[in-house]
């Protein structure tokens, strides 16, 4: 997109229609009233505009339906105390957006007219983001919408973004601090393969996630870790969320490659971690080694972290074999606590911002 004019035929808001207390909000069941919305066809994006949302009407053989044809983001929008709005690094959103788009073969979504964007709805939805801790989280996404049967990229694009008031991500993880939660470790299937999807973020890499995240699920566990498809046993990621391992003031997380996304909250606690004066190595790390070196002590902390949940730690894993794998004393830990409080401080405009990462909307 060129231009960053956009039609805004959105009613007013009026009085919110729901209890937005964080406390009471399920993470992603709630939708603000408004969206944001364009199409692409004849090789270009169509007009811009914020409106009502409405269920979508596509053809029966539209692209998305048989051959996935589909990208998505997740950000946050955050009421300071204040009264001020604001986001976080949604530069970075907008440029993994376009990332994603070209390896779907999609029209990418310029940068800037991608915060602009969420500017904009940001500011038509503002009643509708909730005190802290909840937020709006906003769900950026492009389908393929051209109707044909036969496997090629669409030439037809839907590009809309929704947004959410909610709560905790984990409510099992408490409203407040960090939280711990319980994670299967899938020892006998993979989330990517090398020369695939895994670092963009293409809807099919979560739906190839989903009958072990329910696998997961029947053993009481929050989240799926993933490990490397080629028999190494080597950590990659959560099924939403980047992982690190704690040794000391020495923090630990799989490099980036093409089967692991390069997570925006990933990259922000790397950058806080180290201003704190903790050492962060980004290297291999293989489950067996790990899981000897938690029975040993010697990892003291593990947690995940990504935009929903922020950082939230692991008590425990449970192995497809049954065994169960605490972590330490089964809480978070006092780097997991810390760096989810730096986090969430600039998040909600309550410490400094050294990075220059948050935007004030409206």
């Amino acid at each position: 997109m060129a231009t960053l004019d956009i039609q805004i035929t959105a009613p007013s808001a009026g009085s919110v229609a729901v209890d937005l207390d964080p406390a009471k909000l399920e993470f992603g069941t709630t939708f603000a009233p408004n969206w944001f919305v364009a199409e692409y066809r004849d090789g270009a994006w169509g007009k811009a505009r914020i409106e009502p949302w409405q269920n979508i009407t596509l053809h029966p053989a539209a692209i998305v339906l048989h051959y996935g044809q589909s990208i998505f983001e997740g950000l946050k929008a955050y009421r300071w105390a204040n009264g001020k709005a604001a986001l976080f690094r949604p530069a970075e959103n907008g440029r993994r957006f376009a990332v994603s788009a070209r390896r779907m073969a999609m029209p990418p979504v310029d940068a800037d007219f991608f915060v602009e964007a969420v500017k904009a709805l940001v500011q038509s939805e503002k009643e509708w983001i909730p005190r802290e801790p909840g937020s709006l989280y906003l769900r950026p996404t492009i389908i393929g919408t051209e109707p044909a049967i036969g496997v090629h990229a669409s030439r037809e694009f839907l590009f809309f973004i929704l947004a959410l008031p909610s709560g905790a991500y984990f409510k099992e993880a408490g409203s407040s601090g960090a939280g711990t939660v319980t994670v299967f470790v899938a020892e006998t299937t993979s989330r990517a393969a090398q020369g695939g999807t895994g670092a963009v973020k293409a809807s099919a890499n979560y739906a190839i996630s989903l009958l072990t995240i329910e696998e997961g699920k029947k053993r009481g566990c929050s989240q799926v870790l993933f490990l490397d498809s080629n028999g190494k046993r080597q950590v990659e990621e959560l099924g939403g969320m980047n992982v690190f391992f704690v040794e000391g003031r020495k923090l630990y997380t799989p490099p980036l490659h093409d089967t692991i996304l390069p997570g925006i909250t990933r990259d922000s606690v790397i950058l806080v971690a180290r201003d704190l004066g903790f050492e962060v190595a980004e290297k291999p790390i293989q489950i067996d080694d790990a899981a000897a070196k938690i029975q040993s002590g010697q990892v003291t902390e593990v947690f995940a972290c990504g935009t929903a949940a922020v950082v939230v730690g692991i008590r425990e894993f449970v192995f497809e074999s049954g065994q169960r794998l605490v972590i330490a004393d089964g809480a978070a830990g006092e780097i997991t606590r810390r760096l989810n409080a730096e986090l969430q401080g600039i998040q909600f405009g309550r410490i400094a911002d050294r990075h220059h990462w948050t935007e004030i909307v409206g």
